[in-house]
Parts: structure tokens; C-alpha cells; sequence
């Protein structure tokens, strides 16, 4: 039977709680748009933490330069209302390039549009009253997502690495054995995950545990042994001919669990068995050493991904 209720994530909680809050706050101070509020609040509640804080920069920023340069603007080109807004805009476009704040133009535009259209309200009044407002908004949301369990993609990188080491023997087993040529795309989409994964990891560093880093640093190690085994298999299927099997490869094959042919194995004896037989090598040893690292990395198992 279909789910009737669907899945209801922590994130989403906390987007509810800090727009909930973000508004209280406002209507504490007596803001005439609280709704400013609430969109900081929705802006910062991203998936990590780092995530969460660019958006506040972006946000601030944004608001801050468009609010200065349409309370300084707004008098100067009173007689000429949209071409003034149309010049103001250029000067605001350049000044967030020469301060290298290109990520806050389009925020910054739409504030300086925004209090040169609200005369009624005053552009001194407008202008602080939303940074007021977004600054509520942001602040709340990033303590929430800063204090109730931040997202910790860990287990699910651990999870990845232990699907791509048990794909790997099978990859080896037919090139190696059989002689065929297997599709390595799903093997390489594995990667792909992974590295996507890790960089999302490596933005949760700010505000959390102070082993993070270091944690960090050893995921992405794993990820490189990853990356050593997918050279030393697209080597090997880089190769005509796949040489003769070494007797010592062929027990390291057995040990991965491998069923070794009798009459495959011989001493090497031209370049194919030799240069074959290194990057067999290579990719067992890395392989061998991902699972060791790997296990060791593996959270503690109440320690849960968190959204």
C-alpha cells in the first residue's frame, strides 16, 4: 500500500520552526513587512551548514548595497524616475564588480528597484526596515541549522565506498579471467557519486565537531584509492591482450573471492604478462587497502544521516 503520509524530513521541520520564530521576532521589533523575515529564514535554511552561511553573506550583502545605493539615489534622480532607476542600477552592477560581490547582484538590484518604487514609505524607512527584517530571518535560521543536528551526509559516503569495493572483484574476475571487456560506466557513475557526496561533506566543516576536517581528510583518501582502482581497471582494459595470470596474482584473486581456472596462471614472459600483471597488482593492493580504511571510517552505528 502507498504511503498515505509522506516522508517528512528534519530539514523541513526546521524551515517551519525558523520561519515560525523569524516572524515572532519581527513582529517583537513591530516590522511593517514581516514576510522579509520569513524569506530570510526560508533563503538560509540550505542543506549544510556552509551552504546556509554563503546564503546569508549572499543575502546581506545583496540587501545592504541595495539599500545604501537606493537611499543615496533616490533624491538625485527624483525628476527622472525609470531613467534614474536604469542608471542606478548600471552605478549598483558596478560597484558590487569592483568590491568582487558579484553574487549579490541580482539581490541587490531588486532591493534598489524595490525602494525606488516605495516613495509612500520613505527610502530611508524601506531600505532599513528590510535589512532589519532579512537580518532576523537570516540569523534565525542559521542558528537553528547550526544547533539541531546539521546535516551529516558521513554515512551515506561510507555506504558508497563499501557498494563500489564489492562491485570491483566482479570487473576484475572478467576482465582478467575471462578475458571479456565490461562496461566500466556504472563504476565510474559510483566515483562520480562520491565525489559529489564529499564535497557536500566538506561544506558541513564550519560549526561542527572539531574532528570534522580530519574526517574530511581521510574520506577523501578513500576516494582516491577509489580512483587509483578505476585507472589500474581501465588500464587493463586498455590492454589487446590481458598476458598470463601470475601465481601470486591468482592467489590474491582467490582470496577476493574469485574462482581461478586451472591452466591460466604461468610466469611472465613477454610485456602483455608483465605489464598486465603490474596493474593487477596495483588495483589489489588499492582495493585491498579501501576496505581496511574504509571499515575504519565507518560511523558508530547510532550515528544517523541527517537531512
Amino acid at each position: 500500500m502507498a504511503r498515505l503520509v509522506p516522508h517528512i524530513g528534519l530539514r523541513t521541520v526546521k524551515t517551519g520552526l525558523a520561519v515560525a520564530l523569524a516572524l515572532f521576532f519581527a513582529d517583537l521589533r513591530g516590522s511593517p513587512a514581516p514576510i522579509f523575515a520569513a524569506i530570510g529564514a526560508i533563503s538560509a535554511m540550505s542543506r549544510t551548514v556552509g551552504d546556509a552561511f554563503e546564503t546569508c553573506r549572499t543575502q546581506f550583502a545583496g540587501i545592504l548595497l541595495g539599500a545604501c545605493c537606493g537611499v543615496l539615489l533616490t533624491d538625485m534622480f527624483s525628476g527622472l524616475r525609470y531613467l534614474g532607476i536604469g542608471l542606478g542600477l548600471i552605478l549598483l552592477i558596478l560597484v558590487c564588480v569592483r568590491l568582487r560581490l558579484r553574487f549579490a547582484v541580482p539581490l541587490a538590484c531588486i532591493v534598489f528597484t524595490s525602494i525606488c518604487l516605495s516613495p509612500a514609505q520613505g527610502a530611508l524607512g524601506y531600505g532599513v526596515n528590510r535589512l532589519l527584517d532579512t537580518a532576523i530571518g537570516l540569523a534565525t535560521a542559521l542558528v537553528i541549522n547550526v544547533t539541531i543536528k546539521p546535516y551529516n551526509n558521513r554515512r551515506r559516503i561510507v555506504n558508497l565506498l563499501t557498494q563500489f569495493e564489492q562491485s570491483v572483484p566482479a570487473y576484475v574476475g572478467a576482465r582478467v579471467l575471462h578475458g571479456r571487456y565490461p562496461d566500466l560506466s556504472p563504476l565510474r557513475k559510483q566515483l562520480d557519486r562520491i565525489a559529489e557526496e564529499l564535497a557536500i561533506f566538506e561544506k558541513q566543516r564550519l560549526f561542527r565537531v572539531h574532528d570534522h576536517e580530519a574526517q574530511a581528510v581521510y574520506l577523501r583518501g578513500c576516494e582516491k584509492l577509489a580512483q587509483r582502482i578505476w585507472q589500474e581497471l581501465c588500464a587493463l582494459c586498455a590492454m589487446d591482450e590481458k598476458g598470463h595470470l601470475s601465481v601470486e596474482n591468482a592467489v590474491k584473486l582467490a582470496e577476493l573471492g574469485l574462482e581461478v581456472p586451472d591452466g591460466i596462471c604461468a610466469m611472465p614472459q613477454d610485456t602483455a604478462d608483465v605489464v598486465g600483471n603490474y596493474h593487477l597488482d596495483n588495483l589489489l593492493r588499492a582495493w585491498q587497502f579501501l576496505g581496511s580504511f574504509n571499515r575504519t571510517a565507518t560511523p558508530p552505528a547510532d550515528e544517523k544521516e541527517t537531512m
